[in-house]
């Protein structure tokens, strides 16, 4: 892990200001295109699936190009419950501004483990 820290850290560095503009700054296709009023709607139903697991793709390329196992031990549904926070605060925002904060969040975290 330490030999890995500088290139995280780099990598954090290089995401962060990215992040604070939000994920319009790049473009992003397909679930993550829906936006949290419309995920907190679906959540109801069994219609989040898709975006869901758009998530879970985004963290999972975050994890996979970052090589930060950042979904270890983590369960799907707590990461939903983490969106769906996220969501409250600022439905205007979609899940792919979510899936960043998300992933730099997780990030920080395993930088400091």
């Amino acid at each position: 892990m330490t030999s890995r820290l500088p290139a995280l850290l780099l990598v954090v560095a290089i995401l962060l200001p990215f992040s604070l503009t939000s994920a319009a700054s790049v473009k992003m296709m397909g679930a993550g295109n829906v936006t949290c009023k419309e995920w907190r709607q679906l959540r109801t139903s069994t219609e989040y699936f898709s975006a869901g697991n758009w998530l879970l793709g985004f963290l999972s390329s975050t994890s996979w190009n970052t090589g930060e196992d950042i979904l270890a031990s983590k369960k799907a549904d707590v990461l939903f419950k983490a969106v769906d926070e996220f969501c409250a605060d600022m439905p205007d925002k979609t899940i792919a501004d979510a899936a960043v904060e998300l992933s730099l969040h997780m990030l920080d975290k395993a930088s400091r483990e």
